[in-house]
């Protein structure tokens, strides 16, 4: 029925209560009880108003199906939604404002069902899910501050891998790129051989060397990263929950996916490996970390700007002791934070590093990061059994790709 059936209905409903009353006025004001064909009468009104009401049930029913049917039909479900009105800070935001979402909860979660992907540009994923770049841009809020404890000082976010790269936006599922082989500087059709990436010292008025770098050319696909999470169907339908775990903690195993997918895609480029003995004869692992740095400034001719190392490695430096069981702590003791810079270099721990091999790389100018597009949420219960558990699936997918410009520039120190 069309509104204007409904609008009926609802003056016959009141049509019907009116009547009833105007029974019940009259034995009030004579000061007397309802006599038994006034009762049958008020009785039989009241009937009738309840039959009204249910069929008035059915066209709101009927209505809220054709506006979820059209709510269907404006969004493929396998198209990604967005988040409406104002831009979303967060991943969880996005996900929580998207129309996959609404539709959600405006269905309920019976039967089999998917949100949909759900898209956010900004997203850059940190420890703490999301960094204050990101979250600034968004927001067009000021930068946000490190906290600062007492006695401590600021506690500011432990780095990424993915952070020590240079970042690039690709638009096309490949990147063709030069990977630089070799480098040196010609003199008169010559290599120079005091220098070999640098342009060399010349008189005033003197022929200008060139520098020669010898290129491959190379291309790499760029990779879907996911990280999937079983949730109960509780949590979807609490939004301030979904939304929270999916910045707090959902952000940690997407990251954990992209460590591993760096890493593995750097130790396959040719790099180069050291050993210790390059400055010590019996190397520790300080040591091995300054041969990696030699390494990298000799191969290369650049200047390392971090090391990634395995959680057993940097905890054996931290715990590195001048005078071996006596002495003082080379990192400062266990009332003090680990320092992060040993020979002046950044340090990122992960378990995606070998153990007993630290990783010395001049990150930022050696490789880059290419992202297509931002990260992506999906909701759905449709995988294995957990329709019938009551569970739900949470997938996060993002799309990368990794350069390495120049190998030598990266130390595998063994």
């Amino acid at each position: 029925m069309g509104q204007s059936a409904k609008d009926y209905l609802e003056a016959e409903v009141k049509r019907l209560v009116d009547q009833a009353r105007e029974v019940t006025r009259a034995a009030e004001a004579e000061g007397r009880t309802l006599s038994d064909d006034e009762r049958m009468k008020v009785e039989g009104l009241i009937s009738e108003t309840n039959d009204l009401k249910g069929r008035i049930s059915s066209i709101d029913d009927n209505e809220k199906l054709l506006e979820a049917i059209d709510r269907a039909g404006a969004h493929g479900m396998g198209e990604p939604t967005t988040a409406d009105q104002s831009p979303a800070k967060s991943m969880g935001e996005a996900f929580v404002k998207s129309e996959g979402y609404k539709r959600l909860q405006a269905r309920g979660l019976q039967g089999s069902w998917t949100s949909g992907p759900v898209g956010f540009d900004g997203a850059k994923l940190t420890d703490a899910g999301l960094s204050v770049e990101s979250i600034t841009a968004a927001s067009g809020a000021l930068p946000l501050q490190p906290q600062v404890l007492p006695l401590l000082g600021p506690v500011e976010e432990p780095l990424t891998i993915a952070a020590l790269f240079s970042q690039g936006t690709a638009t096309q599922n490949s990147i063709v790129y030069l990977e630089e082989t070799t480098t040196q500087t010609l003199i008169g059709g010559a290599p120079y051989s005091g220098q070999s990436s640098a342009a060399a010292t010349t008189v005033e008025g003197g022929v200008k060397p060139a520098v020669f770098v010898d290129f491959t050319k190379r291309s790499t696909s760029v990779e879907k990263i996911a990280a999937f999470l079983p949730i109960a169907d509780e949590m979807v339908e609490d939004e301030p929950q979904i939304a929270s775990y999916i910045n707090a903690r959902l952000s940690v195993f997407v990251r954990q996916a992209e460590e591993a997918y760096l890493v593995n895609k750097l130790l396959g480029s040719a790099i180069s490996t050291s050993s210790g003995t390059d400055v010590q004869a019996s190397p520790n692992m300080f040591d091995k970390i300054a041969a990696g740095i030699l390494k990298v400034q000799t191969a290369a001719g650049l200047n390392p700007d971090a090391v990634v190392i395995h959680p057993v490695d940097f905890w054996t430096m931290a715990t590195t002791k001048a005078v071996a069981g006596t002495g003082d702590y080379f990192s400062g003791g266990p009332y003090a934070v680990p320092s992060r810079n040993p020979w002046g270099i950044s340090v990122v721990v992960t378990r995606e590093a070998m153990t007993g091999f630290p990783l010395v790389g001049a990150f930022r100018e050696a490789a880059t990061v290419w992202r297509k597009g931002g990260l992506t949420v999906e909701a759905s219960n449709s995988h294995s059994d957990y329709f019938r558990k009551d569970l739900t699936a949470l997938r996060a997918e993002e799309r990368l790709a990794l350069t390495v410009l120049r190998p030598k520039a990266f130390c595998k120190c063994s």
